[in-house]
């Protein structure tokens, strides 16, 4: 149906209004621009958590552990929309991060006050705030590695490079397949950090985003059909991934 403010009688249009959603510039830039973000949340969450995940699993004091974890956790128990405000203060270019990136001759991006960089700025807050979970999955994945093929590559000489690309990687599939079908869908359900942060910004506008600002303008059908897109699209992925990563499992056992 096609109901907005435009439109106060709704009219059946089948499927004219993905048509009509598909032929919006600003549309096609926000649904760009989720697909840039999934992409650089998944590899750079995956990429992080390896890092934290194998730099704590070598912790070898049960309580430092403990505390090393939820120290890189805690960001997930901070809603994204307390978040987004805590992070607009830090880039607050007046009295934030720059007033100590300046004294010590670092850039001093102009962070969210600029077009080019709001984008990547509220990128790198999402690594912040999600790779922690992808660091408990990978570090999950390599506490489950039988302890005495750790305990032969010591007897080896194998180093930490080579401990981590010839043993922990290769049995953390399982975390990989975990850790990627999350961080996909916290990037691809992304709405508060960028709405609190910059309201309706059309440099930083996501799919869910998008969706909220054409209800807001009261075009419904466009809405709805925005909605539906980004459903199908997440069913799509994670649908094969969950199951592939059953039957994995099911291998397993």
């Amino acid at each position: 149906m096609n109901s907005s403010i435009l439109v106060p009688h709704p009219i059946y249009v089948g499927f004219a209004m993905y048509s009509i959603i598909f032929h919006d510039p600003s549309f096609i830039s926000a649904f760009d621009r989720t697909i840039i973000w999934a992409i650089v949340l998944v590899l750079g969450g995956n990429a992080i958590g390896v890092i934290i995940g194998y730099t704590i699993f070598f912790v070898n004091n049960k309580k430092a552990r403990t505390i090393f974890t939820s120290i890189f956790v805690y960001p997930l128990a901070i809603s994204s929309a307390a978040v987004a405000v805590i992070w607009t203060w830090l880039f607050n270019i007046h009295s934030g991060i720059n007033t100590v990136l300046g004294p010590l001759h670092l850039p001093t991006p102009l962070w969210l006050d600029s077009p080019t960089t709001a984008f990547p700025s509220l990128m790198l807050v999402s690594l912040w705030l999600y790779s922690g979970i992808s660091s408990l999955f990978y570090l999950a994945s390599f506490q489950n590695i039988n302890a005495s093929i750790l305990e032969s590559a010591r007897v080896d000489s194998a180093g930490p490079l080579r401990v981590l690309v010839k043993i922990l990687l290769p049995n953390a599939k399982n975390g990989f397949i975990v850790s990627t079908a999350i961080l996909f869908l916290f990037a691809w359900r992304i709405f508060s950090l960028s709405y609190v942060s910059l309201g309706i910004n059309p440099f930083t506008e996501t799919l869910v985003l998008k969706m909220f600002s054409y209800y807001e303008t009261s075009y419904y059908s466009e809405s709805s059909a925005t909605g539906m897109v980004v459903a199908v699209i997440a069913a799509i992925v994670i649908i094969p991934y969950a199951l592939f990563g059953l039957k994995r499992w099911m291998k397993t056992d």
